[in-house]
């Protein structure tokens, strides 16, 4: 009888890796990009400007879920777990076969590099198996030794032509972080997606849309305070606009519930910090700006069940256990503060003002007078 104990784990990891990539795989093939042998001197080979191109794409989703959750996405797990594995398996045809017998696929993507006349291009195919739907052509050209931003100008016109509010997103971030409050590229994306897809999508938009100028009301210096109003109003009322469409829509009813928190409106903007945390009751941003909406109104009860929905969400944040502890202080409760200081002190051990946050609770604790 044959002793299977060696390859158990291997042969069972690799069983749950495959499915993972089967069924969490995007929902896009690129096949091939060919590049011509003569570039293989600077290090570009066919199978090289396909890796890249897919990382762009994968980079462009991963920067527009970024700036979509308002956090940081860990691109070291499920995902890069999946790649390592297909790329040392080589079981990449494998995997995206079997979706494709699934139908698990919807877009497809070939191309190749050419260059003539002194230009270098890129020219990308993108096809469903969908008969009636017409092949979209996408050519960009570029400079011969540039490789790497010819192959990311093509991945951000390929999804800006299978996804544009991806990259409205992307954009959106790049343009603030350049400080351009008009959002040019941004805006042209948002135009192409209200024509191309279904006016039922559209609430994303102008979501996407409020939250662009409730950024410029608040981050442009050169306005006066009446185009700030301005810029106010129209942020409302296309936030307003895509709940219409998406009553549960988490992102519009979070900036509402900050710009009525911001104008001191604290009836209304209570009324959607609660939408948000009844149809998303695990996304830390509601809670932790409806506790300090709560306790700049010296409401500290109700600001710690918030702070505590806040700390059992991420437990490993020590900001989030100072605010806590400061607010139980608040409120008398001086050994459950004396205990959420001494957890961001845990967390952060060499940060002085929790050093001296829990040696003055330890010391009220004791009942020793504070000076």
């Amino acid at each position: 009888m044959l002793d299977f104990g060696v390859f158990t784990l291997p042969a069972v990891g690799a069983a749950m890796v495959f499915l993972a990539a089967l069924f969490v795989g995007e929902d896009i093939v690129i096949e091939k990009v060919y590049v011509p042998t003569v570039r293989e001197w600077s290090g570009y080979t066919s199978t090289v400007a396909t890796r890249k191109l897919t990382d762009e794409l994968r980079e462009l989703n991963v920067a527009a879920a970024s700036e979509l959750q308002g956090i940081n996405i860990d691109e070291g797990g499920v995902e890069k777990g999946i790649s390592a594995f297909e790329d040392y398996f080589e079981v990449g045809l494998l995997i995206n076969g079997t979706r494709n017998v699934l139908g698990m696929i919807k877009y497809y993507i070939n191309g190749e590099v050419t260059e003539a006349g002194g230009d270098t291009k890129l020219i990308l195919r993108i096809y469903t198996k969908k008969e009636e739907e017409p092949v979209k052509l996408i050519t960009v050209t570029g400079k011969a030794d540039d490789m790497d931003g010819l192959i990311h100008d093509g991945a951000v016109e390929t999804l800006e032509y299978i996804s544009p509010y991806v990259v409205a997103l992307y954009h959106r971030r790049t343009e603030l972080a350049a400080g351009n409050y008009d959002f040019p590229q941004t805006n042209a994306t948002i135009d192409k997606f209200l024509k191309t897809q279904p006016p039922e999508q559209h609430y994303l938009v102008y979501g996407l849309q409020g939250r662009m100028h409730m950024l410029k009301a608040e981050r442009d210096k050169a306005l006066t305070p009446e185009q700030r109003e301005a810029e106010y109003a129209t942020a409302i009322r296309l936030l307003e606009g895509s709940l219409r469409q998406q009553p549960d829509f988490l992102y519009p009813l979070i900036n509402l519930g900050i710009i009525n928190a911001g104008k001191k409106n604290y009836a209304a903007a209570d009324a959607y910090f609660a939408r948000a945390v009844a149809s998303h009751p695990n996304y830390l941003i509601t809670r932790t700006v409806w506790g300090n909406m709560l306790a700049e109104q010296g409401l500290y009860d109700d600001a710690i069940i918030q702070y505590e929905a806040a700390a059992y969400i991420k437990p490993d944040d020590a900001k989030i256990h100072a605010k806590l502890a400061d607010l139980y202080e608040r409120t008398g409760q001086i050994d459950k503060a004396r205990e959420s200081a001494a957890r961001a002190l845990e967390l952060e051990p060499i940060d002085q003002a929790y050093i001296d946050k829990v040696k003055l609770l330890d010391a009220k604790t004791a009942g020793v007078a504070v000076q």
